[in-house]
């Protein structure tokens, strides 16, 4: 007896051990991908990709968590967005599930920095709160840190620099009173861009070389390239077009290295810059390309695994259909087997045959059906690639204009330059919003005119050096882009106008912008404090005449007050396409 328990024994004992090895097989994978995905792209995502692999395997769900989380990181950083934001989400399903809330928030904090790369901000900060709230709970306050100065940065991208600064100054408070200096280079990184967007451009250098020195000291490639990118746009603000080069160059080496497409189309854009100053146009043109190739590279590669993602799914359902038909075929030749023996039951059979062929007819109605949903959506994924490959184009004019005017020295030049990159930029901004929209058809009015005048306010506070107050008030009404685009150029004039001429003697300049549905009609309204003056109805300038043939597009009734209380201007839309 006592031979027979003892193999039972050892089995049982080898199986344990195994298991244990195979774990901590797993565990030091993890770490591995983690510790790659700062320097080595690829490299991290075969390890990860291997660790996810032997978690399964062995039914580990901390190991499965961990290499989920991994795959996602490395592939926000090489710009695989969509991909980085289903990982996450798995993470996020096991690490709820294993109740670890340490991870949870760094896992929070990420999906925060991916949706932050896919320029949608509300998602971002949504995902940072949560991490901040679990950080608190936990008392992690390194883990509090990190997700301060990544929520900072979305701030900075939603024109909120005083809400930003104070992240970065309470996440380098942190570091310094837990002895933490690692985290204190993406904290002095960002706020050198915030003082580089107020032009304090010493400071801005300052704030990126302590970065830059941090990240170098820590390895931390991936980050070093933001750092040196800044100093070489700081530099060329300064003219020093030379010193510029150098960092910009430094910039592009280490973001080809570590593979960072998204960071390395920025460093083509500063380049092009440079190369336009220096007079080298040849040089300038190539950064241009390369930064046009990567974007829409980025592009097509996360539409791309979005369409395999789709096909996979019909693929599956194809068999199935095929398997259901098999089943079917194989009822039909038992159905006649027993008409041969019954004869009684020849009707009942031939009634049942009947009911199964129409059957197998719906389905191949609905297997026709499917196909046909597969194509509309193929050709809705083409129409938003349309989209955006217009955004582009008419991005890369308005960087040439913007290059042009560098160069030149007549005020009204440089100003008629200015007013056209504006209105490409509210015409690129429609396709913007047409293809980052599940809805290609339709443009979201009131986002997009808040997003417009935003834009144009930040723009011109720097010329007026005053702070222009902006009150938005739209209904959010779906639009289609005839009657979207119309409206888009008439509200870019008007507050361009305003920006322009009202604040001369304003202290407090406010700008109002409303867009309502009254009896039917849509009724635009533009208005500011300022100086009340206006030649719209009699200008022969080019922007009064556009603002005239817009509205008569749009069947609009146009009319202006002017008083003390600045000038008031108001449009009665006749002719729109509202889509649902």
């Amino acid at each position: 007896m006592t031979r027979f328990f003892l193999p039972l024994i050892f089995a049982f004992t080898a199986c344990s051990v195994f298991a244990q090895k195979n774990i901590a097989r797993i565990d030091s994978l993890n770490f591995k991908g983690e510790a790659l995905y700062a320097n080595d792209i690829e490299q991290s995502i075969a390890v990860s990709t291997k660790a996810l692999k032997l978690a399964k395997e062995a039914e580990y769900q901390s190991g499965e968590a961990f290499a989920y989380m991994n795959l996602a990181v490395a592939n926000d950083i090489k710009g695989n967005s969509a991909v980085a934001t289903s990982y996450f989400h798995q993470a996020i399903r096991l690490f709820e599930l294993e109740k670890d809330e340490e991870n949870l928030s760094y896992c929070y904090s990420q999906l925060g920095v991916c949706y932050f790369s896919q320029y949608q901000y509300e998602n971002a900060d949504f995902y940072y709160r949560k991490a901040i709230e679990l950080c608190k709970k936990n008392n992690l306050e390194i883990d509090l840190a990190d997700v301060l100065v990544n929520q900072g940065i979305t701030f900075t991208y939603q024109n909120k620099p005083k809400a930003a600064e104070a992240n970065f100054l309470e996440a380098i408070k942190i570091y310094k009173r837990k002895d933490y200096p690692e985290g204190l280079g993406a904290a002095y990184n960002s706020l050198a861009k915030i003082y580089y967007d107020e032009r304090d451009l010493h400071k801005a250098i300052t704030y990126f070389e302590k970065s830059a020195a941090n990240f170098k000291e820590y390895r931390s490639d991936f980050n070093l390239i933001s750092s040196y990118n800044g100093t070489a746009n700081c530099y060329i603000d300064l003219k020093d077009y030379q010193k510029a080069e150098e960092y910009a160059l430094k910039s592009l080496k280490l973001s080809q290295q570590t593979g960072a497409m998204e960071r390395e189309v920025f460093v083509h854009e500063t380049l092009s810059r440079i190369y336009f100053a220096l007079g080298d146009y040849k040089k300038a043109y190539e950064s241009l390309n390369a930064y046009t190739v990567l974007s829409d590279t980025i592009f097509t590669q996360e539409k791309s695994d979005a369409l395999a993602e789709m096909q996979a799914r019909f693929e599956v359902k194809e068999i199935k259909l095929k398997q259901q038909a098999e089943q079917e075929n194989h009822q039909l030749q038992l159905i006649i087997l027993l008409a041969i023996i019954f004869i009684v039951v020849v009707v009942s059979l031939l009634l049942f045959f009947l009911f199964r062929n129409k059957k197998r007819i719906n389905a191949l109605l609905e297997q026709k059906y499917m196909m046909t949903q597969a194509n509309l959506e193929q050709k809705e994924f083409m129409m938003a690639e349309v989209h955006h490959r217009v955004k582009n184009n008419l991005q890369i004019i308005s960087a040439i204009l913007d290059l042009q005017s560098r160069e030149l020295k007549d005020p009204e030049s440089i100003q008629l330059i200015d007013a056209s990159m504006n209105r490409i930029n509210a015409i690129s901004m429609i396709h913007q919003k047409l293809y980052q929209s599940e809805n290609i058809r339709a443009v979201q009015i009131g986002p997009y005119l808040a997003e417009l005048v935003n834009d144009l306010v930040t723009h011109f506070k720097r010329e007026v050096n005053k702070e222009i107050y902006l009150n938005s008030e739209c209904d959010n009404l779906n639009l289609d882009i005839e009657t979207a685009l119309p409206i888009g150029l008439i509200v870019a004039e008007l507050v361009m106008n305003s920006c322009k001429y009202a604040f001369d003697k304003q202290e407090n300049p406010q700008i109002s912008l409303s867009l309502k549905m009254h009896d039917d009609k849509l009724v635009l309204i533009v208005a500011d404090n300022g100086n009340g003056k206006s030649n719209i109805n009699e200008g022969t300038h080019f922007g009064a005449k556009l603002i005239r043939s817009m509205a008569r597009k749009l069947k609009a009734e146009f009319s202006e007050t002017s008083s003390e209380r600045g000038l008031r201007t108001e449009l009665v839309i006749t002719k729109y396409n509202l889509l649902s």
